[in-house]
């Protein structure tokens, strides 16, 4: 065996050591040393692109010498980079005489993405090594295309695999079937064939306002995030509900979650024909699981279930315009529609750091509620939502915008002209002594993100706000706010004069803030 000298068994001890070019050929040597043989791989690996190209060009010139470490360094560049010569020398070691070598090439293809390779892993279906057929066979579900599919069909597998032959060919069934899709997958227009239980989501603590939202649709609040209706109609008012962050038909599992109870209901003619009004094109959707983690194993039992029964449904988990959640408590299906922008909030062509969900500023302007002789601050404009949710719900005298960044205020600027605002003013200042002529609403959501919360000062800082505000707001004028220090920022608004009304706490996303309305006494 070759020997290695200390400095380079010293240099892959270092697990952060990227060999030089000039050391490829000595680093490809030692793939096979029984001791230094992975940390090779391991540097070589670190050396990206320029190592894998070495190795391409290593197998080119002798394919029957192939280590399927250097396979692996070629297929690893392959997964990022669309360069020719790595694809050819991965097709080439298909041919290797070393078993090894071969599969690893068959793995590598699939992983590479490229269509490509269908034709160099089709002429390995005959082979009668089943170890690399279970490798060309995941590797064309993962790459194939319509020849592929065809000869998958047709294929005779050992018993073995034909569970690994089944799920090459629903891969490439749902594959073939995206390029096939329609545009606008989900439809916004047609009702329902029958009432059905609706579901409305929202962020925790907001259901009762998205209620008041939906108030003509006679809903009935299950939970502080979830509002439920009976509902036969066209989905695409419910998907115009400014406070909602999705809707879902709920559907009952009468037969539990497992994975038979969950086939069971997916066979349903009437959630087929469900999502079938509400759907342009085939029934495509991606199952998750609330809290059990992917559960690959149920969720290909349940695809291969609906294949068999020749369901229109097909489990797509990469681009499916519906999702479908199987919930434990209490068992159901909650089935969403996932695809296409939010055109509710398409005015947000830029964004900021911590900035507010939409869904949440457009809370804070329904509790505020519309006023034509409104003069309206937001003294945290960040992105500008506020202002811009609050002049969505209805007529106002002036719209003002204060931040200490003056990014936030360009990225405010952009959103306001795209939703095309009037009377909008927006400033370089500090809350905590900016001034606005004739002040009758506040509206804002304060910086709180995570590390902002657990920076000392903040609770002073905002009981300032609070201060400033009570020293300018004209009789009636209201304050409408989300605080991190409910308490303290209450207890503040009282001693400067204000009415406090603490509404309820609303989830921001890992922790809670107080929902506030402080009035000035009229």
């Amino acid at each position: 065996m070759r020997r290695v000298s200390e400095d380079l068994r010293r240099a892959l001890e270092d697990p952060g050591y990227t060999p030089p070019r000039r050391a490829f050929g000595e680093m490809f040597a030692l793939l096979s040393h029984p001791e230094l043989g992975e940390r090779a791989e391991r540097a070589l690996l670190s050396a990206g692109l320029p190592a894998a190209t070495y190795a391409a060009e290593t197998l080119a010139q002798d394919p029957a010498a192939a280590e399927p470490a250097l396979v692996r360094l070629v297929g690893r560049a392959a997964r990022t980079h669309d360069e020719p010569a790595l694809l050819e020398a991965l097709c080439k070691a298909l041919q290797s005489p070393h078993a090894e070598t071969r599969r690893q090439a068959a793995m590598a293809l699939g992983k590479s993405g490229r269509r490509e390779a269908e034709p160099a892993l089709l002429a390995c279906l005959s082979t009668t090594d089943h170890k690399l057929l279970r490798s060309v066979v995941e590797a064309l579900g993962k790459v194939g295309g319509e020849d592929a599919l065809a000869q998958l069909t047709a294929l005779q597998v050992p018993a073995t695999l034909r569970q690994v032959a089944d799920r090459a060919r629903l891969m490439l069934e749902r594959g073939l079937g995206r390029s096939q899709g329609p545009a606008e997958p989900i439809a916004s227009d047609r009702p329902l064939p029958a009432p059905l239980r609706v579901s409305l989501l929202c962020r925790g603590g907001l259901s009762e306002l998205l209620a008041e939202e939906a108030a003509s649709l006679q809903p009935r609040v299950e939970s502080p995030s979830e509002v439920s209706l009976s509902y036969a109609g066209a989905l695409g008012p419910l998907l115009e509900l400014r406070l909602a962050t999705a809707v879902a038909i709920a559907w009952p599992l009468t037969q539990g979650t497992s994975p038979g109870g969950v086939l069971t209901a997916l066979l349903s003619a009437e959630l087929v024909a469900a999502l079938t009004a509400w759907s342009n094109g085939q029934l495509r959707f991606r199952l998750e699981w609330q809290g059990a983690g992917h559960r690959r194993a149920d969720t290909w039992r349940i695809a291969q279930g609906l294949r068999d029964a020749g369901s229109p449904l097909l489990n797509d988990p990469a681009q499916a315009p519906w999702t479908i959640e199987v919930q434990q408590d209490p068992p159901r299906l909650l089935l969403r529609p996932s695809a296409g922008a939010d055109r509710r909030f398409d005015y947000r062509v830029r964004d900021v750091p911590a900035a507010s969900h939409p869904t949440i500023a457009a809370a804070l302007a329904r509790v505020a509620g519309p006023d034509a002789a409104d003069v309206v601050w937001d003294p945290f404009a960040g992105s500008g939502v506020e202002l811009i949710e609050r002049a969505r719900l209805g007529p106002y005298r002036e719209l003002h915008g204060t931040d200490l960044d003056a990014r936030a205020l360009g990225a405010a600027r952009e959103n306001a002209e795209q939703a095309g605002l009037v009377g909008l003013s927006l400033q370089q200042a500090d809350a905590r002594n900016h001034r606005v002529p004739g002040l009758s609403l506040v509206l804002t959501n304060p910086p709180m993100g995570r590390r902002v919360l657990r920076a000392r000062g903040l609770s002073g800082v905002l009981c300032q706000v609070v201060r400033n505000v009570a020293s300018q707001l004209v009789p009636g004028g209201r304050m409408i706010w989300l605080s991190p220090f409910p308490d303290v920022t209450a207890r503040a608004a009282a001693d400067a004069g204000l009415r406090v009304e603490r509404l309820r706490s609303v989830d921001l996303g890992g922790f809670d803030a107080e929902l506030q309305r402080f009035v000035r006494a009229g």
